[in-house]
């Protein structure tokens, strides 16, 4: 027989069960979702922001025509510098950049741009370089512009190091006028650079490095691009 001025002991309502289940449930889902998140993100390449193409510059190609930067807004740009007369390494940073248009160049989201450093070459000299080398211009230009005002945009957007001239005395040959930034611009088709990478390195360790490193990055922003649309 209960007593009756002992209180009664209330049923426990089943909500009062389940409510905390469910909230630690919710939190393991959203702290493995985190957890996730994390990984993914140490997977993910985070590429640095070295400049942006802020302005608009007009060359001229190796067709004798003008073209704008402007025109591949929206696109993934390989930039580098060369000169037709080089005596040094030019011809091997432009061997590097076909096997990356090789590898890439199908794509319509992807460009290629070499600027001569030599005030002295023109059109047909950049028409003949490419015509050496087998070349194809199809999305690649080669281009010219006027001294002072190139070499101050290719340096403070693209980020290049600045052009030296070689005294006479040091030249290789008569042509050697110029020592200048061997290294390939990634940008990315917001015009940022993403990266400078030293593919044609005479170290086979630092080029096998930027050449691999290079390939992983066109292919981050060429995603990034497509996700982007």
């Amino acid at each position: 027989m209960s007593d009756p001025e002992k209180p009664q002991k209330q049923p426990l309502h089943p909500l009062s069960i389940w409510i905390p289940i469910i909230l630690i449930m919710l939190g393991l889902v959203v702290f493995w979702n985190y957890m996730m998140k994390l990984q993914a993100d140490k997977l993910t390449p985070r590429l640095p922001m070295l400049s942006r193409l802020e302005k608009n510059f007009t060359f001229t190609e190796s067709n004798g025509q003008q073209v704008e930067l402007k025109e591949l807004q929206g696109k993934v740009i390989l930039a580098c510098w060369v000169f037709t007369r080089c005596p040094r390494g030019c011809p091997g940073v432009v061997a590097e950049m076909k096997k990356l248009q090789d590898e890439f160049g199908d794509s319509a989201d992807i460009h290629f741009l070499t600027a001569s450093v030599d005030p002295d070459d023109k059109p047909e000299d950049l028409r003949k370089f490419t015509e050496n080398f087998k070349l194809s211009t199809k999305n690649w230009w080669f281009v010219t512009g006027p001294k002072d005002d190139l070499r101050v945009y290719m340096t403070k957007y693209f980020g290049f190091q600045d052009v030296q001239d070689v005294p006479e005395a040091d030249r290789l040959t008569p042509d050697d006028k110029f020592l200048h930034d061997m290294k390939v611009a990634l940008v990315d088709h917001n015009g940022h650079v993403r990266g400078l990478y030293d593919i044609s390195s005479p170290d086979p360790e630092f080029a096998g490095f930027f050449r691999e490193k290079i390939r992983i990055d066109i292919k981050t922003l060429l995603e990034d691009q497509k996700s982007a649309k």
